[in-house]
């Protein structure tokens, strides 16, 4: 057979005959033909085997011409023919290839190869194209999302992994011998390759069943790589595909290990890492998915074969520095990969620890990259190091460093990394299990002593003092010799012209130096001075001083310096000869080689005598303790950096960012198993997320809390009980208020969880009662805290041990112990009866009879402790006992009526004692009569006494007013409900069937008059219980009432009481009774003002500002006419009265409890208050605010105006800090226009140029649409002339900048025309006209007032009496201390009083004026009003204010107050 069959570009070439000897396909079979024959071939193959294809292969070739027009039927039995033949040959072959061949042999052998492999790769391509290619009813059921039903019936994965696997064992045998010469052409590798590629880029084949398949093409290109000459087109075959085809990362980096690995092929990898490397940074960047590929290519690569990257990794540095982050990401994640796989092996040589050291430097160098994704992956990099144990000990300090200081990332993936890293390094520290800073600092230094005692160094610094004298001698003495040497070297160089060289090439800086020495210690010196003439220039940096002995020759340094300048100072003295400089330089050159090679002689042989001195085991133990020595160093070091870490991570727990919550639990569990005892701050501050509202922080929390305290290794259950207490018990030591709070929901939640079980809490009643041996007062008053917080998730904790808890917490021990005391009473509180969702019936309360013995203990304490003043937690202890009483006893109003009369003749008989002690007077008090006993009082010691006796019982007093209010309102009126719903609910039980209504109709009507009835009882219930708290509490003829002038007159005499405990406790006490009775209220509302703004201490201040806001929700209709002072506050000297009234003005604006007015202009002033917390609260009051709806817009015009006002005192810089924070909220584009036409008109009623700049930079602040910059041509006489100021037009250009750089193209135009009017009026000036129109437009020229828009008619019916008109904001600038506000009254009794409510216009014109030039000079005139306020100094009463009807007024539910005490049930 004499035809030699080619390989095809395509299948038109097997039709036409180019050449000689060239195979044709003859004719193209017909369908009907192609069956016939596809059956000829099962016949023909079993008595030809694979040379039957030289027969059929026209067949085969028709099948793929006419493959649309064909059954698959006969496709499928043409390719099983097709791999049986595959199979044959693949058989056949190496018989033949191992033999001779004649030229006829191996042409057919040839021919039958590439038919074979041609037809394979044709119909594994068109089957793919089949498999690929969605067909009509997949595209129909596109959205149904139904799976593709293929065609064929056979199985083509199977198949098409079993054409790979024939094609690979065809490849694999030595067939380059059947070409002559033995070298496969070009197209046939391309036409294997090819197919093969094509496989690839079928997504499908990335799934894990075809596995098989991806290892065949793999071994495919291997071969074809190894054998065949393919490395530098598959090289750049992958290199397209990637770049297409992202998912054929994973198979590509595997079919290049498969040629490094499998084939010993390493060049392909140098190949890709050159063609990567080559590649152009800008387009990279614009390319995210092809460079997201090839970065992912090489980090998989790496991680196959690292250490044939390793070599051409230098290829890929010049990308750290490219546009691309992603191929930054992965060249150093490269780095990273060969790191822990190639350069963390034991015993690496110099080159490739330089080599480490590199990559190292360059990861620590991007923890700085300017892309966060950058640095978070460079993070996760150094943790993977980390956790493979692969960082070198001298890189982990710095690396720490490093890392500590992306905690304050702006990125929250990054600060997630960082903790993640810094709590990796703390687990895989090489140091301790342990690392207590305060330990190792112990033991470092004690170990560092022992080392000093071993090895004392008095010694050798004696003998180096002794070397340097001696080497200072012997060169002063060289020195003078070589001076004239080195002029006359210098004298014969300039006449000579061009120095002579000494140095030959062979010489070394090194060598040059070693001869110079000796030279010098020879003497010869007149060499010495040519030689080193020469080596300058030859090696420039010859005798430099070397840095690194900087630190050690610090001394000797500073006496080089002293020489140099007495030598500088001689050769000026002795006329500045030809070149003093040069002189000196050589000098000190020669100085420093002598210098240098003298110590470093005199080092090594004092090394040598002291090793022959020393014996060599006391060496040994030596070298240990250094190492030991060494060793503590380093831990202390890495410790404290964990330490200084503590602070910031703590910072991240209060983060928004749910992961920075989730990583800071985690660091501060671990570092506190480590020992880190400063972590302990983080485990405190973690409590209070018990209450967060993402669960998963919550369980975090739960399950840290869990890791560390309720997983003891004890061993048994009572050692655990034990345990566990004792861990939560140093939770409660020295928490604050808001730690046990969320301590309490911890206990709750592990309570219901079952995690604390019933072992826990009978070891908490033992330490409680110290049955425990070896248990504090602290420890049993920690157990009673944690009984107390069980109780909350089951009451039966207590409940069943009431006896218990009395008699131990309220027994002998709690007379001097009142903290026990206070904490039995929260403990006993718990009984309570749960509180009951709005509207439904409570159940039944738990009450005790007035003669229990929990009331008698809390009595006998109270009354016992009282006298001594010394113990501080008597009021907290009496607060808890009077709510016990108030929530657990049938009487509590008698129990407290009995325990005040008790007090005070205690207070009585005490004060008596003390006078007597003191050689008082005679005593003509009255009994029980504490007022006249503090008047009469002489002594100090008697009136402290006194004082202090009475600062405690008014304590009680207000505190009892307070809970009488509340039970009267809660557990009365809660009761007389519950009463009348069983009643209603027996007389519908007892009324017989029979006269029930059974018409559905009428049964709806009679519920709804039930309803109607029911409503009317709980008014008449609600008005009698009013009534109650009105006039039989606080006033009237009861015992609370007999201290409401007491409590004035202490309250209005500072002098004649000027004890401030005593002036404190009133003044609670009286806001307390305050809150009972409006009548009471408004008596003394001018007084509690009073105190508020004229009392000295900041503590009644802040105590009185709180009480306020209480009032204000209880009274609001009495509190607005003096909502002036409440905003005064804002500007108390004291931070705690600020923090404390802003808190308040928050809650009563953001409920609606009080207007927004002018006044909020000072609540804007505390953005830039000096305490961070005050400003905190003001940020995030005007956060909260914008959020209802205009309401930040409508005060924005006032707020302005008040600012922008000289007089108001805010410097221009805090002016601009406040508006930069506020006009963050104005985010509508009507808003901002309507604010710039209103800003632009206050230009022409400004008065200062303050307020120019002011105004124009709120302008810049907005953002400007179309419709804006209209608005500002339409008004740009109002500022035209105001733009010769500097920082007026600065402001005008940034709002054209900016205007530019977001408007379309339509506004462009608007913006360039605005833009030249204000480049002409500030470099010009306005003309004649404009001018004109400028004077006459402006209110001062015209002197005229603006008429103002009419305001709004009230609706008809309306009387016009009660109304009140809008107020300017000028109205306030009388000083509203000197008026007395008329509160509102109510017209008609009984009438519903709504709760006043801010109106948040949503109408962009403003009747207030910003800057009222008129009014300017009224604040400086007017007769100065007499104050109501009461003098400190006068003893009279303060006047009050002019009295108004107060009938009816304040009809309103009480919310969570009690009632009064009548005389008839506790005569005094």
């Amino acid at each position: 057979m004499e035809f030699e069959f080619p390989i095809p570009v395509s299948r038109d070439d097997l039709l036409n005959k180019t050449g000689i000897n060239q195979y044709v396909v003859d004719e193209v079979l017909s369908p009907r033909e192609i069956a016939g024959a596809v059956q000829d071939v099962r016949t023909s193959f079993r008595s030809k085997g694979a040379d039957c294809l030289l027969e059929f292969f026209d067949g085969f070739f028709s099948i793929l011409c006419l493959q649309k027009d064909l059954d698959v039927e006969i496709k499928e039995d043409a390719w099983t023919h097709l791999c049986k033949i595959a199979a044959s040959l693949s058989t056949k072959l190496p018989g033949v290839l191992e033999g001779e061949m004649d030229p006829g042999t191996r042409r057919l052998n040839l021919n039958l190869v590439k038919m074979t492999c041609y037809l394979m790769c044709q119909y594994m391509e068109m089957f793919e194209s089949d498999e690929t290619k969605p067909s009509t009813q997949q595209v129909i059921n596109k959205n149904r999302k139904k799976k593709k039903s293929s065609t064929m019936t056979m199985d083509w994965q199977r198949e098409r992994e079993t054409g790979l696997k024939s094609l690979l064992n065809l490849v694999q045998l030595s067939i380059h011998r059947l070409w002559d010469p033995p070298v496969v052409e070009e197209e046939f590798v391309s036409l294997v390759t090819n197919c093969c590629y094509k496989m690839l880029e079928n997504p499908e084949m990335t799934h894990a069943v075809n596995k098989d398949t991806r290892d065949a093409i793999c071994h495919i290109i291997g071969v074809m790589v190894k054998r065949y000459n393919h490395g530098l087109g598959a090289s750049l075959k992958i290199i397209q595909l990637l770049q297409h085809f992202e998912h054929l990362v994973s198979p590509l980096a595997t079919a290049v290990s498969v040629c490094v690995q499998d084939y010993s092929y390493k060049s392909i990898v140098a190949e890709l890492i050159r063609e990567i490397g080559r590649m152009d940074g800008s387009d990279l960047a614009r390319d995210s998915s092809g460079t997201r590929a090839y970065s992912v290519f090489l980090v998989e690569m790496t991680e196959k074969c690292p250490a044939a990257v390793l070599p051409n990794i230098s290829l890929l540095l010049g990308h750290l520095d490219g546009e691309s982050y992603m191929m930054r990401n992965g060249v150093l994640a490269a780095m990273g990969e060969i790191l822990m796989r190639t350069l963390s092996k034991e015993g690496l040589d110099d080159k490739m620890k330089d080599t480490r050291d590199q990559f190292l430097e360059h990861l620590e160098d991007h923890l700085h990259d300017v892309h966060a994704y950058v640095r978070s992956k460079v993070l996760q990099i150094w943790f993977q190091i980390v956790e493979q144990k692969c960082l070198p000990l001298p890189h982990q300090e710095n690396l720490l460093k490093l890392v500590i200081g992306r905690l304050e990332d702006k990125s929250s993936q990054v600060r997630k990394y960082a903790i993640q890293l810094i709590t990796t390094l703390l687990k895989n520290n090489p140091f301790a299990a342990k690392l207590s800073p305060e330990e190792l600092e112990i033991s470092y230094q004690k170990e560092v002593e022992k080392l000093h005692e071993m090895a004392p160094d008095d010694e050798e610094e004696d003998r180096h003092d002794a070397f340097k004298a001696e080497a200072e001698a012997e060169w002063l003495a060289l020195e003078t010799e070589l001076r004239p040497l080195i002029e006359e070297q210098e004298e014969e160089e300039e006449n000579r012209g061009s120095p002579v060289s000494l140095v030959s090439e062979q010489d070394t800086e090194d060598s040059i130096t070693e001869k110079i020495y000796k030279l010098l210690t020879d003497k010869a010196l007149k060499d010495a001075v040519p030689l080193i003439a020469a080596a300058r220039e030859s090696f420039p940096q010859i005798g430099q001083e070397k840095p690194t002995e900087e630190s050690e020759n610090v001394a000797e340094k500073t006496r080089d310096d002293d020489d140099d300048d007495d030598e500088m100072e001689e050769d000026e003295e002795s006329g500045k000869k030809d070149s003093p400089e040069t002189s000196v330089d050589l000098l000190t050159c020669l100085k420093n080689i002598f210098v240098e090679k003298k110590h470093a002689s005199h080092a090594l042989s004092a090394a040598e005598g002291l090793e022959s001195q020393k014996d060599p085991i006391v060496a040994q133990e030596v070298a240990k303790q250094q190492v030991l020595v060494l060793y503590l160093k380093e831990s202390l070091a890495f410790a404290t950096q964990l330490q200084n870490a503590v602070p910031v991570i703590t910072l991240l727990l209060g983060s928004k960012n749910i992961t920075d919550v989730l990583e800071a639990i985690e660091f501060f569990v671990t570092g506190f198993e480590f020992g880190l005892t400063v972590t302990m701050i983080g485990i405190r501050r973690m409590l209070p997320l018990i209450w967060s509202k993402e669960s998963n922080v919550k369980e975090a929390v739960v399950a840290a809390y869990k890791r560390l305290y309720l997983n003891p290794q004890g061993a048994n259950a009572r050692l655990n009980a034990q345990a566990i207490v004792k861990n939560l018990s140093a939770l409660t030591m020295g928490a604050t208020l808001c730690d046990v709070t969320s301590l309490e929901g911890l206990i709750v939640q592990l309570v219901k969880s079952g995690e604390l079980g019933q072992g826990v809490i009978q070891m908490l009643w033992e330490r409680f009662t110290m049955k425990i041996p070896g248990t504090t007062p602290d420890e049993s008053r920690a157990a009673v805290q944690l009984i107390s917080m069980a109780a909350g998730a089951d009451i039966a904790v207590v409940k069943t041990n009431i006896g218990v808890l009395v008699k131990e917490g309220l027994g002998p021990r709690a007379d001097t112990d009142l903290l026990l005391a206070r904490d039995s009473c929260l403990a006993l509180l718990k009984l309570c009866t749960p509180k009951t969702m709005k509207g439904d019936v409570g159940s039944e309360p738990y009450r005790l009879p007035e003669t229990h013995e929990m009331f008698t203990s809390l009595s006998r304490i109270l009354v016992k402790s009282a006298p001594d003043l010394e113990n501080r937690y008597w009021i907290p202890l009496m607060e808890q006992a009077v709510n016990v009483i108030y929530k657990l006893a049938e009487c509590p109003d008698q129990i407290c009526g009995d325990l005040i009369k008790k007090l005070c003749t205690e207070g009585s008989v005490q004060t008596e004692a003390v006078l007597e002690k003191d050689g008082g007077t005679e005593d003509n008090m009255e009994e029980g009569n504490p007022l006249d006993t503090l008047e009469k009082d002489q002594e100090e010691s008697s009136a402290s006494f006194a004082s202090g006796v009475l600062s405690r019982l008014l304590s009680l007093v207000g505190h009892v007013a307070l809970r009488q209010l509340v039970h009267l309102d809660l557990a009365v009126f809660g009761e007389m409900k519950r009463r009348r719903a069983i009643q209603e609910q027996k007389e519908w039980i007892q009324t017989p069937a029979s006269k029930r209504p059974k018409d559905s109709t009428n049964q709806e009507t009679i519920e709804e008059e039930m309803g109607l009835a029911g409503a009317a009882a709980e008014d008449a219930e609600s008005e009698y219980i009013r009534k109650i708290c009105e006039t039989e509490v606080v006033t009237g003829n009861t015992l609370l009432s007999a201290f409401g002038p007491l409590l004035a007159a202490i309250c209005s005499n500072q002098q004649k009481y000027p004890d401030p405990e005593l002036q404190t406790a009133a003044t609670l006490a009286l806001a307390k009774f305050m809150m009972v009775s409006s009548e009471f209220c408004d008596g003394h509302l001018q007084l509690l003002f009073t105190m508020l703004e004229k009392s000295t201490s900041p503590i009644i201040r802040a105590n009185t500002i709180v009480a306020m806001g209480d009032l204000c929700f209880r009274f609001p209709n009495l509190i607005e006419p003096w909502t002036p002072h409440l905003y005064a506050r804002l500007r108390d000297e004291s931070s705690e009265v600020r923090k404390n009234t802003m808190q308040v003005l928050t809650h009563l604006i953001l409920n609606d409890m009080i207007k927004v007015k002018g006044q909020i202009s000072e609540m804007a002033i505390c953005i830039v208050d000096g305490n961070e917390r005050i400003a905190s609260l003001a940020k995030l009051f005007f956060n909260e605010l914008a959020k209802k709806g205009n309401a930040v817009y409508n005060i924005m015009p006032d707020m302005i105006s008040r600012l922008s006002d000289p007089d108001v005192g805010i410097d221009e810089e805090n002016f601009r800090t406040i508006m930069k924070y506020l006009f963050a909220f104005i985010q509508k584009d009507r808003h901002c226009e309507s604010l710039v036409e209103k800003l632009c008109h206050r230009f022409r009623a400004t008065r200062v140029d303050r307020q120019w700049r002011d105004l124009s930079f709120c302008l810049s602040m907005l953002s400007f649409s179309e419709k804006s910059i209209a608005k500002l041509h339409e008004n740009f006489l109002c500022f035209a002339d105001k733009l010769a100021d500097e920082e007026v037009y600065s402001c005008f250009s940034t709002i054209v900048t900016k205007s530019r750089s977001f408007a379309k193209q339509e506004a462009k135009t608007l913006i360039d025309e605005l833009e030249g009017r204000i480049e002409s009026c500030h470099k010009k000036g306005l003309n004649e006209d404009e001018l004109m129109e400028c004077a006459g437009a402006s209110p001062i020229a015209k002197k005229v007032k603006t008429p103002r828009r009419p305001t709004k008619t009230p609706a008809k019916g309306k009387a016009k009496k009660g109304g009140r008109r809008r107020v300017d904001s000028s109205d306030e600038e009388l000083d509203a201390e000197n008026l007395t506000p008329v509160p509102r009254t109510q017209k008609t009794r009984g009438a519903k009083k709504k709760t006043a409510r801010p109106t948040f216009s949503d109408s962009d014109d403003s009747d207030i004026e910003l800057f009222e030039v008129d009014k300017s000079s009224k604040k400086k005139k007017g007769v100065k009003q007499k104050e109501n306020f009461v003098d400190e100094d006068s003893d009279s009463d303060p006047p009050s204010p002019p009295k108004q009807p107060s009938k009816g007024r304040n009809k309103r539910r009480l919310t969570s107050l009690h009632s009064p005490l009548s005389l008839s049930n506790t005569p005094v």
